[in-house]
């Protein structure tokens, strides 16, 4: 039996193998590669999130990267109702249509994000035009004919929707925005009923949220779900976001909680998968303002874009884990999209910290791949 040091030291060759392979191989053996989506094939979808840059230029690297090995695609900004609808009458349609188009000629499956969600929608879609705050029933008539305008517009293109996102709080509150001060704290049940009407049949509704280790939280929506269940309140999927660090939640935290989201009899979608490489616990208190953070040599340690071997092999075996838990838990599991195809793509770039360049992703910001992808492609051909 191996000891522990002698196991590192094999598994540190084997990864620093991965590495040669990876920054040595020509084009041409990149486009042979084992794409992920092949690598779980027949166990769930494997998507990306993509810009209005990709999905306009098949010739785009990150675009032959998402043909290569995605299988499901997710649009970042463009649905949003403040780039999509920003003003009353004013669309932006060309980043969603091209999406649209991308996705059906590449039997790519679509994703729609997000139907209604308390960020990054525009003051104007709950006031009148006095500025007064809109009554319950005119606020769900807009919500309505969003979602008629989705129908009309993507009908069959885009089956798979975020119907709500983020409307619970950690404690397990309801999110008091202004969805819920006008509507009320049915609000979210009012959603799913409208994008039931309006959306075309069969399409899967999804909530999602993040911090769904959190207990507050997960409570809260297993006992939402099993209520709308109860009550015949359609809703299809519970969306975990898996916006996670190197070190939390722990891998026995989500194994925990995944297992008490499917209780519920609805499939899972992993949403927002990505690891906060450079990470907050280890530099910030939990009580720090966000705003004044700013990059240093500390919390920034690889500002150059030069992200270092034994760095890749680190996240790597953290993808690694992550997705042996995912095919532990697969029959449960519908969909894994990653948010964002390569580093240069992440928000966590320049958040929490202004200026700072974070690795999260398979990809590096060149396009190039980091040894996690093998580490994980290798997970998946291995079961």
């Amino acid at each position: 039996m191996l000891n522990r040091f002698s196991l590192n030291l094999s598994l540190t060759a084997a990864a620093l193998v991965i590495i040669s392979a990876c920054t040595t191989t020509t084009q041409a053996t990149l486009d042979k590669q084992v794409g992920l989506k092949e690598a779980y094939a027949g166990k769930f979808l494997i998507g990306a999130t993509m810009n209005g840059t990709m999905v306009a230029n098949n010739n785009d690297p990150k675009t032959k990267i998402v043909k290569q090995h995605f299988n499901a695609a997710t649009m970042d900004n463009a649905f949003k109702w403040e780039r999509f609808n920003p003003e009353p009458g004013i669309y932006s349609l060309d980043a969603p249509h091209n999406f649209a188009k991308f996705t059906n000629d590449n039997n790519i499956t679509a994703i729609g994000h997000v139907l209604f969600w308390h960020s990054q929608t525009p003051d104007w879609v709950f006031k009148d035009a006095q500025g007064n705050l809109l009554s319950r029933d005119a606020l769900l008539q807009r919500m309505r004919e969003r979602a008629q305008f989705m129908a009309r517009h993507f009908g069959d293109q885009i089956k798979i929707w975020d119907v709500v996102n983020e409307a619970i709080e950690d404690d397990g509150s309801w999110r008091k925005s202004l969805y819920n001060q006008i509507i009320g704290d049915d609000f979210i049940e009012q959603a799913f009923i409208i994008a039931n009407e309006e959306l075309p049949a069969g399409s899967t509704k999804i909530y999602n949220d993040y911090g769904m280790t959190r207990p507050g939280r997960v409570a809260t929506v297993i006992k939402m779900v099993n209520d709308f269940k109860a009550r015949g309140v359609p809703i299809d999927a519970i969306g975990v976001q898996g916006h996670w660090s190197m070190d939390e939640p722990t891998i026995a935290d989500i194994d925990s909680n995944l297992s008490a989201l499917a209780a519920t009899g609805l499939p899972l979608h992993v949403t927002e998968l990505d690891i906060d490489y450079l990470g907050r616990e280890h530099f910030f208190s939990a009580n720090v303002d966000l705003k004044k953070l700013v990059a240093t040599p500390e919390n920034n340690p690889y500002p150059d874009g030069n992200f270092p071997t034994d760095a890749d092999i680190k996240l790597g075996k953290r993808y690694a884990d992550i997705f042996n838990l995912f095919l532990k838990h697969h029959q449960n599991i519908d969909r894994v999209t990653f948010w964002g195809v390569t580093d240069a793509d992440s928000w966590l770039n320049g958040w929490p910290v202004a200026g700072r360049t974070n690795y999260p992703l398979l990809f590096n910001s060149d396009a190039s791949p980091k040894a996690a992808l093998q580490m994980v492609i290798d997970v998946g051909l291995q079961h």
